[in-house]
C-alpha cells in the first residue's frame, strides 16, 4: 500500500502549496513528515491549522481511515482532488451492488473536533466518506463535497453541508448520525439505497431515485418533500 504522507512547508526543508498552508500528496514517502503524523496512512493532522491535497490520494484499506483531524479549527481544502478507498458500487438505489462489505475506513474522520471544515473535491469508496462526530461539538462544515459509493456518504453532528452531492450510498446520503443537530442547504442526493437525508433542517435540497426519498427528522420521524425544510 503507497503511503501517503502530509508534507511540510519551506521552513522544513519541505514543500508547500503556500505559506501557512500544509500540503498533501501521494508522494512523500518513507518517513513522517509533519509532526505528530507517522508514516504511512492515516496522514494524522494534530495542529489547527489550513491543509489543502496537491494529488489524489488512493487506499486499499478497508480498516484504515485515509485522513484523521485530531486537532480542533482545521479547514481541509481538497483542492479539486480526490479521496478514493476500495469499495466500488453498481446500479443505484434499489438496485445497489457495492463490494467490501465490512470495511471501517472513513476517506476523512474527525471525533470530538470543532471547527472542522472539509470542502472542494470527491471522496469514495469508504464506510463513511466524510465522518465529522462529537456530541456536544458544533461549527463543524462540509462544503462542495461529492461523496459516493460509501456506506454513509457525509455524516455531520451539529454542523452544516452545504453545495454537495451524495450519490450512490449503501445507506444514508446526508446524515447527522441519528444524533445531534445538521442543517443541510444547497445539496442533491440521488440513488442512494436507503435514506436521502437525515436532517434537523433541508434548505433547496434535492433528492432523487432514493429508497426514502425524504429528509427525515430524527426526533420525531416526521419528513419533508423536495427542498423544504422538516418541520
Amino acid at each position: 500500500m503507497k503511503k501517503i504522507l502530509l508534507c511540510l512547508i519551506a521552513s522544513m526543508g519541505l514543500a508547500s502549496a503556500d505559506d501557512g498552508v500544509f500540503t498533501i500528496n501521494d508522494v512523500c514517502d518513507g518517513f513522517g513528515c509533519f509532526p505528530g503524523d507517522a508514516t504511512g496512512l492515516p496522514v494524522t493532522i494534530t495542529q489547527s491549522g489550513s491543509y489543502q491535497l496537491t494529488s489524489n490520494i488512493v487506499s486499499g484499506s478497508n480498516t484504515i481511515n485515509v485522513i484523521e483531524i485530531n486537532a480542533d479549527n482545521v479547514t481541509l481544502d481538497l483542492n479539486g482532488f480526490s479521496i478514493i478507498g476500495p469499495r466500488t458500487c453498481t446500479g443505484d438505489n434499489a438496485t445497489l451492488v457495492c463490494t467490501n462489505s465490512g470495511m471501517t475506513a472513513h476517506g476523512v474522520t474527525a471525533t470530538s473536533r470543532k471547527n472542522i471544515v472539509v470542502k472542494n473535491g470527491i471522496v469514495q469508496g469508504f464506510d463513511t466518506g466524510v465522518s465529522l462526530g462529537g456530541s456536544s461539538i458544533r461549527g463543524n462544515n462540509v462544503h462542495h463535497i461529492n461523496s459516493s459509493q460509501n456506506e454513509f456518504g457525509i455524516v455531520v453532528i451539529n454542523g452544516m453541508i452545504s453545495d454537495s452531492v451524495a450519490n450512490r450510498n449503501l445507506h444514508t446520503g446526508f446524515s447527522n448520525g441519528l444524533f445531534g443537530q445538521l442543517f443541510i442547504r444547497d445539496s442533491f442526493a440521488y440513488g442512494n439505497a436507503q435514506f436521502s437525508a437525515i436532517a434537523i433542517s433541508c434548505s433547496n435540497v434535492h433528492f432523487a431515485v432514493n429508497a426514502s426519498d425524504n429528509c427525515a427528522r430524527y426526533t420525531n420521524g416526521s419528513s419533508c418533500g423536495n427542498g423544504v425544510a422538516c418541520p
